[in-house]
This record gives C-alpha cells, structure tokens and sequence, in this order.
C-alpha cells in the first residue's frame, strides 16, 4: 500500500489580464493553464524561475496585484515587469505570457529563432542594450530547456513505469513526460516482496498513484499488468489508457533503459543504505551495552530563551528514518528556564498514556538530563528502556561529543567514527525541529502581540491586516500608500498606525 503523502505539485498560468505564473497542487480555478503534475519538485522550481528572469511575469496574487501601488523587489531584480503600476502594457505582457507558454509546452524553438534575430538586428543597429537584454533572455530559455531535457524524450503525454526486484524489495521508477517535457521522476519501494508479485504491484500501484491525478494517454511500462487497471482508470477520470509493456520504436526502448537503470541504482543505494544502518545500530548495541537492538529510537531537546515560548520536542526514528508523524511538539509557554523541567514533562506526558515504547531514548545533554530520563522512567515502571546522553564538547565542536549511560562510564568515540555521525545526526535533526517549532511559536506571538497594539485596530481589520503582512518586519516597513489599500482603512487611521509603527524598534 501506497502511504499518503502531499499531492503533487503543477505550474498555472492564472486567468487574469496580466497571467501570473503560480505553482498549486489543486484546487485549480476555471481558465487556468495547468502543466504538470511535476513528480520532482526541483524541476518545477527552477523551470519556474528560468521563466521569471526571461519573460518577467508576475509571481504574486490577484489580491496583492489590485492592492499594489509600487513595484516590489520582484520588478528591481528583473524577474517581473511590474504590471501593476503600469510598467508594461497589456500587448507585451501578451506576448511574454505567449512566450513562456511554447516554454511549458516543449515548442521554443521558433521562439528562440526569432529573438536571436532580434538581438543581430539589434546589435547591427547599435541598440547593445537591447541586444544584450535580448541575449540574457535567450539564455533564460535555455537554461529552462536543459533543466526540462532527458535525451530521447517521447513527445506524446506518457508515463513510463520500470520495475526491478532485489534483496526482498521491489524498486519502482516512474518517470513522466508530457508534450515533449520531462516532468521529473519519483521512485518507490516494496520491501517483503517477491519477484512473482512485480506484475500485482504494478497495477496495484497504478490505482493507488492515479486515484486523484489525471492519468496520461500512455503507460510504458518494464512488466505486464492486469488489464482491469484501464476500467479503473476509466471509471475514475473518463478517459481511455494505453498499456504498453513491450516497446516498439527506439525512442520508447531508450526512455525505458534509461528508467530502469534508474530503478537498479535507486534499489541499490537502498539496500546499501539498510545494511549500513543495521551494522551501525548493531555497533550502538555493542558499544553502549544496550538491552535491546535500537530499532526505533527517541531523541528529545528543548528550546527557550530566558523561559520564554519554552518548548520541548521528541523526535522518532525507525531504522534511522525520520518517522515525522509519530514525533511531537509539547509547548509550555513561559517557565522558569529549567531544561529539566521541560524534559521532565516531556517524558511524563509522552509515556503516561501510551503502550508503544522505543528500544532507545537518546537525549541530549550529559549525566543530569539522564539521570532526570531516569528519574522519570522509574517511577513510570519503565526503567527496561536504555537511556543514552549525548553531550556536546567545552566548545561546542562536532566530534568531540561525550556519551554517557546511568551506571555506566562515560564514552568518546574517534572524531571519524560512523557512529558519531549517525547519532550526531539524529541529535542534530531533533534540534532542528524543536528550534523550527520554537521560531514559528515565538513568530506569531510577536505578530498577534504587535497587532494587538494597533491604536484603533479591532479584530476585524487585524484580520485584513494578517492577510497581506505574514510577519512584523513587512508590516513595519509598509508604507502610509500601502495601509491605505487595506481594505476598511480611511486615510485618518492608516496615518495612526503608520505613525505607531515608525515609533516601534522592531527587530524581525
């Protein structure tokens, strides 16, 4: 079974006079251009931005656009042409928008004919800016091209699926193609599987992963499948699917070589990647004398500054993968500045009501955070599960860290030891994620605490003011023209706020 995870991503080009050019994963509007779905998020990102910096459409909302009364740093660093106020007519944002179309649809190069002889003409008429802006444009459009490009790609809307099985784990690469455009690939695992199976997997795969996305004319794929996938591919989006196991022209031949080595290498670093963990977690037991094996592990910290929005984190993992749904976030609001405290409840809470129990807590800190997990875990009647410290060096330096067990003499491993660096990289990612949450804490209680403050501001307009100012610094710095957009706001009472917002010494 497939997990569920986010929906995959698509580029719009919105219905609006002057288009912007948006990413979305669904939800889409009527008039909208969609391209996509993107299975690789890098691609959409850069293909993106190759087509601001060439043809400088617009990358925010209709609502920021209406509201606008200058241009944005977006029209100073060239990648928009502020048709907001008025900075470009509506013809030649026309043709930008057409321009970055033939992009997204794999048709460019009688686009790129055409500006290349507009920058020789330009340069034979002594025009050099105008050649060079056209030259940088062109380089643009080029480098949207590469990021886009697989050799040999199909240019009819195909999806080519290739399986390989190894080790107990079938490995499959999907890769997708549409209108002549590499759209990314993606790579999934099935471990406790046999090789007799790939042929259920595939089909079962290709319900699952198409239930909510639109599936393509064509399936290219390594291994037959049941032909009941297209009355289910039907039924679900009403259109008719071609299955193609076996390919007929050299260019399907080479897209499907070209995934299926892709599988091979993705199925190989996995197995790779597993038997590293396993030793790794086998050394841990070894090296720190552990009761059990460490297959799920619990890493916990803290973070507050003077007791303020004090926070307390636990971060799971299972075979050395981030298990993100089952690590939580416990905050405590102002306390007095006591680590053990906060660790203290943190346990309390986490244990007190739950059966699952980890193989290992790793926490960090020295002898007084474990002996505080400890602490806790006995009276909890606990004391079976291992307690690990992990304490940073006088000076904070990776590599340099000392363990510590209750009962147990401390430990230091080699600065080179693959052991330090895999636990240091769960510490690292547990401290990662309690100080992300802490910020997002302590961020919005500076906003509602500054908006609060607004003299004659009620909930109402806070609320209007929150959509278009996400932080206090941009609504600090917005101008007297920029509070008199927001909607409900005289003239009077923008230039109130504006005045108590200039008397503020904000640090954002």
């Amino acid at each position: 079974m497939l997990k569920e995870g986010h929906a995959l991503s698509y580029l719009i080009l919105s219905s609006h006079e002057f288009p912007s050019l948006l990413s979305k994963r669904s939800n889409f509007s009527e008039g909208e251009k969609v391209f996509g779905p993107f299975l690789n998020r890098d691609i959409l990102e850069t293909t993106k931005t190759y087509i601001y910096k060439a043809f400088q459409l617009r990358s925010c909302s209709d609502h920021i656009f209406s509201g606008r009364k200058r241009p944005c740093l977006q029209y100073y660093i060239k990648s928009c042409s502020a048709p907001c106020v008025a900075k470009i007519t509506v013809s030649e944002y026309k043709k930008a928008v057409e321009g970055a179309l033939q992009i997204l649809k794999g048709k460019s190069d009688k686009l790129e004919k055409t500006l290349l002889e507009e920058m020789k003409n330009a340069s034979a008429q002594y025009a050099y800016e105008k050649a060079a802006a056209l030259r940088d444009r062109l380089r643009w459009i080029h480098q949207a091209k590469t990021t886009q490009s697989v050799e040999h790609v199909p240019k009819e809307d195909i999806d080519v699926i290739a399986a390989v099985f190894g080790h107990g784990v079938t490995c499959l690469q999907l890769c997708c193609f549409r209108q002549g455009i590499n759209y990314g690939g993606q790579h999934f695992f099935f471990p406790s599987t046999t090789q007799s199976e790939i042929s259920k997997i595939l089909s079962e795969f290709i319900r699952q992963f198409y239930f909510n996305i639109k599936p393509p004319q064509e399936f290219l794929l390594s291994h037959s499948c049941s032909l009941d996938v297209i009355d289910t591919l039907k039924h679900l989006h009403q259109v008719s699917v071609k299955l193609t196991s076996v390919p007929c022209t050299q260019e399907h031949q080479n897209v499907l070589a070209h995934a299926q080595l892709n599988a091979q290498h993705a199925l190989q670093h996995y197995v790779q990647e597993k038997d590293e963990i396993f030793a790794l977690s086998q050394k841990m037991q070894n090296t720190f004398q552990l009761s059990k094996f460490p297959v799920h592990i619990e890493v916990y910290d803290n973070s507050h500054v003077q007791g303020h929005y004090s926070c307390a984190g636990m971060v799971a993992f299972e075979n050395g993968v981030w298990q993100q749904k089952k690590s939580r976030i416990l905050f405590m609001g102002k306390t007095p500045g006591d680590d053990h405290t906060l660790l203290r409840e943190m346990l309390v809470r986490r244990f007190s009501k739950n059966d699952s129990y980890p193989d290992l807590i790793l926490v960090d800190g020295g002898a007084g955070q474990v002996s505080t997990v400890f602490t806790v875990l006995s009276t909890l009647n606990l004391q079976h599960i291992d307690v690990l410290g992990i304490a940073k060096g006088p000076f904070h330096r990776d590599g340099q860290e000392t363990f510590y067990r209750k009962h147990l003499n401390a430990i230091q491993l080699l600065e080179t030891d693959p052991l330090l660096h895999f636990l240091q990289r769960l510490r690292n990612k547990a401290h990662q994620y309690v100080i992300e949450a802490y910020r997002r804490k302590h961020r919005s209680a500076m906003v509602q605490t500054l908006f609060e403050q607004l003299p004659g501001i009620g909930p109402i307009r806070q609320q209007k003011l929150r959509c278009i100012f996400k932080d206090p610094a941009s609504l600090k710095n917005a101008s007297l023209e920029d509070l008199k957009a927001v909607p409900g706001f005289s003239k009077k009472l923008a230039e109130k706020v504006h005045n108590f917002l200039k008397s503020l010494d904000l640090n954002p």
